[in-house]
C-alpha cells in the first residue's frame, strides 16, 4: 500500500533530483507532483483505467457493462485501505432514486489496486428501478468510500496529481442504442467562454470534436484554433453541420477535452432536438447522444 507521510514531503523535495535518477517502477506508476499534493482524509483512490462505455443502454441494460481500476492510497502508515464500498443514486426526468450501497470489495492483502465492475441490470436491482423508469439523459451517480483497518471511512477526498485522478465521484448517462442512426444534417453549436477559440489538449489548440461513421468516414469540427483540419474562424461561438448519410449503423462522437475550461457545445439531431449538451470545463471522452427520441 502506498503512503505518503507529509513530515517528510520537505525531504523527499530536497532529494528531487535523486529520485529523478534512481526513480523505482511505483513512482513510474503513480507519478505524483509533491509541489501541489493536496489531499483530505486519511485515504484515497486514484483512477487508473476505465473500461468500457459508462453508459447505460434503455432498452438493454444487462448489456452495460464496464469497469474502474483504481490504485488505493493510505496517508497513515500501518492503516491499509481493507475495503472499498461503491454508492449509487439515480437522477432521472421520470424518477429519482436515493443512494444505495452497490458494492462492498475486501481489499485487505491486496496489492493496493482495485477493479469495481458495474452492470445496468445490477444498478436497477440495487435501486429497485425498472428499465421503463429511465429516460434518455438520465443520470446513475457514483461515489466511493474507503475503509482503513481501524475501521475509520473516507469518502470526500480532494488531490492534485500529474496525470492521475483522485475524484472519489463519477456517473453513468442513459442512452438509447439505435440500430441505424439518424441521417439528415447533424448541427453542433460551439462557443468559448474567454472568445480565443478552442484549446482542446493543448494551451494552442489540440483536435476538434470527431465523429467516425460506421463506413469509415471521419467529421471534425471545433473553433479555430482547434480542429486539425478546418474549423469556425471565431473565438466566440460558431455552428457547423455535418450530414450524416443513410443506412449508418454507428457514429462515435468523441470529445478531446476542454484545456482552459471554456469550450461548451451542445449538438442537435436532423430531428430538431438537442441530444447533448457540454457544458465549460466538460471532460475528455466519447460523446453520450440522447437518442431516445428519434
Amino acid at each position: 500500500m502506498k503512503k505518503y507521510r507529509f513530515k517528510q514531503l520537505k525531504y523527499i523535495l530536497s532529494i528531487s533530483l535523486l529520485l529523478i535518477i534512481i526513480s523505482c517502477s511505483d513512482e513510474d506508476k503513480f507519478p505524483i507532483n509533491y509541489d501541489e499534493l493536496k489531499v483530505s482524509g486519511g485515504a484515497f483512490a486514484s483512477e487508473l483505467s476505465t473500461d468500457g462505455s459508462t453508459d447505460i443502454d434503455r432498452e438493454d441494460p444487462a448489456s452495460s457493462t464496464f469497469t474502474k481500476t483504481y490504485q488505493l492510497n493510505s496517508l497513515e502508515d500501518g492503516l491499509d485501505v481493507t475495503k472499498v464500498d461503491l454508492y449509487v443514486s439515480f437522477s432521472g426526468s421520470l424518477v429519482d432514486a436515493d443512494e444505495v450501497l452497490y458494492s462492498s470489495t475486501d481489499t485487505s492483502g491486496s496489492d493496493a489496486e482495485v477493479t469495481l465492475t458495474v452492470n445496468g441490470e445490477l444498478l436497477l436491482d440495487a435501486l429497485n428501478l425498472e428499465s421503463s423508469d429511465l429516460d434518455g439523459g438520465d443520470t446513475f451517480n457514483y461515489r466511493l468510500a474507503l475503509t482503513n483497518s481501524e475501521g475509520e471511512e473516507y469518502s470526500t477526498v480532494s488531490a492534485n496529481f500529474d496525470n492521475q485522478s483522485a475524484d472519489h465521484t463519477f456517473s453513468s448517462t442513459v442512452i438509447c442504442i439505435l440500430p441505424i442512426i439518424p441521417d439528415g444534417d447533424w448541427v453542433i453549436q460551439m462557443g468559448d467562454s474567454y472568445g480565443d477559440g478552442w484549446q482542446t489538449t493543448t494551451a494552442s489548440g489540440g483536435p476538434g470534436i470527431t465523429v467516425t461513421l460506421s463506413n469509415g468516414d471521419v467529421f471534425e469540427v471545433g473553433l479555430c484554433p482547434a480542429a486539425s483540419t478546418v474549423c469556425i474562424n471565431d473565438g466566440t461561438s460558431g455552428t457547423d453541420t455535418i450530414t450524416i448519410p443513410t443506412d449508418i449503423t454507428s457514429a462515435e462522437w468523441y470529445f478531446p477535452g476542454d484545456f482552459y475550461g471554456e469550450i461548451s457545445f451542445t449538438i442537435t439531431a436532423p430531428s430538431g432536438n438537442v441530444v447533448a449538451t457540454y457544458a465549460e470545463g466538460s471532460a475528455a471522452g466519447v460523446i453520450a447522444l440522447n437518442l431516445c427520441d428519434e
